[in-house]
């Protein structure tokens, strides 16, 4: 399987019609959180209505499609709606089926193809390929609550890193996130949260115990932002990663890292 692995779009366009150009080349698309941006000055409304119609068009490539929250996606105290700015009457029913749920991404599980928050769900590609992908809420006290994986192998989805790892500096990490990596031992996990910072060594990569652990390292939001979001590439059968990334704005680069079978694994 060939999995695109990104996360904290913090509600920038481009880069949502980005996966819409790419996301046909891929057996599943994995956001791991941060899709809107908490201080946007329209509010959270205009956010959720673009999301929730770039997830129909999305649908329509019949893609595989895993989305866990973050931070910014918790929408607490933010302004739903900033004066001044209007919403059309034919948006409203929009509005109405975020309304059915308790998260507003849970409103986006529009068929069999798509797993958000709290879901664990095996994902099967037109091969005959399966894994299972395990997604967990981010919380804003860190809790996170592990779910069991309805197979293996399976990715697990979380926003923030697991602690105490080099995928989660120069921050902290989530100390509950590494222990529910120390004892299920999936076999990838996916982060973001942590952004790519000039300078730094930035590693996208990481194996614990037997899992590989990766953070796409996504460059932090500017006023002008690269045409493509980083990303990384999976490929299962390859056993190989390849992050994509932006150091500047004129280039990207490309860093590949082979994914060794743990010791005693074939």
């Amino acid at each position: 399987m060939k999995l695109l692995l990104t996360a904290d779009f913090h509600f920038h366009k481009p880069w949502f019609d980005w996966i819409l150009r790419v996301a046909d080349r891929y057996d599943l698309v994995c956001i791991a959180g941060d899709l809107l941006d908490m201080f946007h000055p329209d509010g959270v409304v205009p956010q959720l209505i673009y999301v929730y119609e770039w997830m129909q068009i999305l649908m329509k490539l019949k893609v595989p499609v895993a989305l866990c929250s973050g931070n910014h996606d918790l929408l607490g105290n933010n302004p739903i709606l900033v004066s001044g700015v209007s919403i059309r009457k034919d948006k409203l029913q929009i509005l109405g089926e975020f309304a059915k749920h308790r998260h507003w991404l849970h409103s986006l599980k529009m068929n069999h193809l798509v797993a958000v928050d709290d879901d664990s769900k095996i994902i099967r590609t037109r091969g005959g390929e399966a894994i299972t992908v395990v997604c967990l809420p981010y919380a804003a006290d860190g809790h996170v609550q592990p779910l069991n994986p309805a197979s293996q192998p399976y990715l697990i989805l979380h926003h923030e890193p697991p602690a105490q790892t080099r995928i989660a500096e120069p921050k902290d990490g989530s100390r509950e996130f590494a222990l529910v990596v120390a004892r299920q031992q999936p076999t990838w996990t996916l982060s973001g949260h942590v952004h790519f910072t000039l300078g730094a060594e930035n590693d996208f990569s990481q194996r614990i115990g037997n899992s590989w652990c990766f953070n796409c390292r996504q460059t932090p939001p500017a006023v002008v932002l690269p045409p493509e979001p980083n990303f990384i590439v999976l490929d299962t059968k390859k056993r190989e990663a390849s992050w994509f990334h932006w150091p500047s704005l004129e280039k990207a680069e490309e860093l590949k890292v082979s994914l060794p079978h743990p010791e005693g694994q074939i």
